[in-house]
């Protein structure tokens, strides 16, 4: 009898950020990101995503805090099932930060709502028949500064919890990553990390609306994740 089938992948994610701060506190972000899967023989999807987040700056513990929201508009090459072709969907979402230092240690937390709708689906349908997928992610994330040294180590783990019918069981799915960046100009900075997703096997039970609701194996997906960001110089006024 055969086993199950591999699925195990090799990814590469890649992005651009321009961000903006046009006022103490807060922060305008602008991100394009593509990726490509099947051990990077195919393309995958294209990101175009606009994000703003506000740290309070009262006090010492809200200005280590921050209140996000973002939306992003996804591009996906669906090869799956006897149909392929182009799928488009929007997704926004909602978010709190908070980071604190100990010494040379830095500890992050993350929680996350997000919401996604088709906008396009491959074969034609309507996408208002497609189900919203709603998901919340709790993301914990631990750096050491190392004294003179520019590459500090990060690591962070993820767990997203999706939003089921009373009926189903739980689904979700873990993300780990670990690496580091650096600065190559005073506006510049450059990210390099390792990642590794995993999900396990889900059968729930009755009728459901995307292939995305269905997984007879779980998956395991690794990906190498390369990202600049651009900081764009802001005019102050001198009193």
């Amino acid at each position: 009898m055969p086993g199950p089938p591999d699925t195990t992948d090799f990814q590469g994610w890649f992005s651009a950020t321009l961000d903006w701060k046009p006022a103490d506190g807060l922060k305008v972000e602008l991100q394009e990101q593509w990726r490509i899967k099947h051990d990077w023989g195919a393309y995958d999807r294209q990101i175009h995503q606009l994000g703003v987040s506000w740290s309070p700056e009262w006090n010492g513990v809200s200005d280590a805090q921050h209140l996000g929201a973002a939306a992003r508009v996804t591009t996906r090459l669906d090869d799956t099932g006897e149909n392929r072709g182009i799928e488009r969907f929007f997704r926004w979402h909602v978010e709190h930060g908070a980071e604190v230092e100990l010494g040379r240690w830095a500890i992050g937390s993350r929680l996350r709502y997000q919401k996604r709708t088709a906008l396009w689906l491959k074969d034609g349908d309507d996408p208002s028949g497609l189900e919203a997928k709603e998901t919340w992610r709790f993301k914990g994330t631990l750096s050491y500064n190392i004294k003179n040294w520019k590459l500090d180590p990060k690591i962070a783990v993820e767990r997203f919890c999706r939003v089921v019918p009373d009926e189903w069981p739980s689904d979700g799915a873990w993300r780990a990553r670990i690496g580091t960046d650096f600065k190559p100009g005073k506006r510049q900075r450059i990210k390099v990390m390792l990642q590794r997703e995993w999900k396990g096997k889900y059968t729930p039970t009755g009728l459901t609306t995307s292939l995305d609701d269905f997984r007879l194996f779980g998956d395991n997906q690794w990906a190498l994740l390369i990202g600049y960001r651009y900081r764009m110089k802001t005019q102050r006024k001198k009193d």
